[in-house]
């Protein structure tokens, strides 16, 4: 079965690689889970040969490597790592803030605070996964109206390198997150570039300290969070 949030018109590749990269961002596949390329193909409804090419992709990208008698599973990730990727957010994503509020238009404007308010439902309810969805279309969206290419591709590579794995269910964080997001948001009906890029920062900043726990637990090999 195909994910209905996946468009239909990329190729069976670019799905898989959507599809898996998702999972593997949200924490749905957890490190060390193995990757069976039979079952994927028969869950994605497609051939082999394109969840191996995805594969291919996810270890290019060192989100999954190959271990000898398993298979290819989710990698685990350094601290190092985690505090290379948020110093390159921390320097990029303000200054994207701060352009996206100088250059967006109305409409762009609109489909911001869409997301915003779904995001903030999402946390009422409690819906951890639905709000880790939301908080990235949230960031994307912002780098997106930045109107810088070259911009908007380094932020979305700093997204699709390294499984974010805030943890959603854990209500001081979301709550914490939710105020952060409204502050850029005030920031943003304000027409306020830097205050916009200060709040950025310190949402930033906000989850560096959260997610500096995830990666200090062992891997884990159950079955995928559902």
């Amino acid at each position: 079965m195909t994910d209905p949030e996946v468009p239909t018109h990329q190729t069976k590749s670019e799905l898989a690689l959507r599809v898996l990269r998702e999972r593997i961002r949200s924490g749905q596949l957890e490190v060390g889970y193995r990757l069976q390329v039979d079952e994927l193909a028969r869950e994605l409804g497609m051939s082999p040969t394109p969840i191996r090419e995805a594969l291919r992709l996810l270890q290019a990208d060192r989100l999954v490597h190959y271990e000898a008698h398993r298979g290819v599973v989710v990698a685990r990730h350094s601290p190092e790592k985690l505090s290379d990727v948020y110093a390159m957010r921390m320097a990029l994503e303000p200054l994207a803030t701060r352009l996206a509020i100088e250059r967006m238009t109305d409409e762009q404007k609109g489909e911001l605070q869409t997301i915003h308010e779904n995001f903030l439902a999402a946390g009422r309810a409690g819906r951890g996964k639905r709000m880790a969805q939301l908080n990235s279309a949230w960031h994307l969206a912002i780098y997106q109206a930045a109107g810088s290419d070259m911009l908007q591709h380094f932020t979305g590579r700093l997204w699709d390198v390294f499984p974010w794995r805030t943890n959603w269910a854990v209500e001081q964080r979301s709550s914490d997150s939710m105020r952060e997001h409204d502050e850029v948001m005030a920031a943003v009906a304000a027409g306020d570039a830097q205050a916009g890029a200060d709040a950025m920062c310190a949402h930033i900043g906000a989850g560096a300290a959260s997610e500096q726990p995830e990666l200090g637990e062992e891997p884990k090999t159950t079955e995928p969070k559902t």
